[in-house]
């Protein structure tokens, strides 16, 4: 008898989940995070992210929002989860997962024929730099540019795809940008240009990122219980081998 209720309350539960749709906001960040890309796959991170949340029970709704607006979305629960990396301040907002969705390390791309070396952040003093739109830095290097902004030696761009084209050109409208090296190299094989750049050794910073949920979160009723099982299943597909199958699908091993 106590098997037949546990299970009557366990079976219930779970369709109820099932037929609740979670929002996540969708960006194009290749490759972790694509849009509308069905020959190359949705990205890395989706696709654990819909493997966890799916054996969780719920169905991922993506929504197409602007990436500088996702700070408010999740403030006000117009968005359920997001992936973030780690900052203390957003937690005022926000519950973080335990467990790394993945890890992205973050470095600077020029131009193939380019001399520029960097050893030190204190190098890109001579550079024009180009941004792109949305992407967060580490307090160092946002100075830096915040302080180039100023006096006119940032290019802000607003998709990478844009920066690339604006790297190469003929004339050139900055030196040097930085992002995530596995993006560099995914974009620049896409473009047909993996030989016409090249990603620096220097390393800014390797950053894990993590599932996080909105404390006024209107889909998730419990945002810590919701955590803990997609951090079960992240050491659970880890362990199995699963994750790294999902790598390789994008060429990371």
């Amino acid at each position: 008898m106590k098997f037949i209720k546990i299970f009557l309350c366990y079976f219930p539960c779970l369709i109820a989940n099932a037929n609740q749709k979670i929002i996540i906001n969708d960006i194009q960040w290749p490759p972790y995070f694509m849009i509308n890309a069905e020959q190359e796959g949705a990205g890395l991170g989706k696709d654990i992210i819909n493997l966890c949340v799916q054996r969780g029970g719920y169905q991922v709704e993506y929504h197409e929002l602007p990436i500088k607006r996702t700070h408010h979305f999740m403030e006000v629960g117009e968005v359920d989860i997001t992936v973030y990396s780690y900052k203390e301040k957003r937690k005022e907002i926000l519950y973080y997962g335990k467990e790394a969705l993945f890890n992205s390390e973050y470095g600077f791309m020029v131009r193939r024929n380019s001399d520029i070396k960097i050893d030190k952040l204190a190098d890109l003093e001579p550079y024009v730099i180009g941004h792109l739109a949305g992407l967060s830095y580490t307090p160092e290097l946002k100075k830096i540019i915040n302080d180039k902004d100023e006096i006119g030696e940032v290019v802000t761009g607003y998709s990478l795809k844009a920066m690339f084209s604006q790297l190469l050109a003929k004339t050139p409208r900055f030196e040097i940008m930085a992002d995530s090296k596995i993006t560099f190299h995914w974009q620049a094989k896409k473009l047909g240009v993996a030989d016409k750049i090249k990603v620096l050794d220097y390393n800014i910073k390797n950053k894990a990122y993590y599932i996080t949920v909105s404390k006024r979160s209107k889909n998730i009723k419990n945002p810590k219980d919701f955590l803990n099982k997609i951090d079960i299943c992240l050491r659970d597909i880890k362990q199995s081998g699963e994750f790294k199958a999902i790598l390789a699908r994008y060429g990371i091993y």
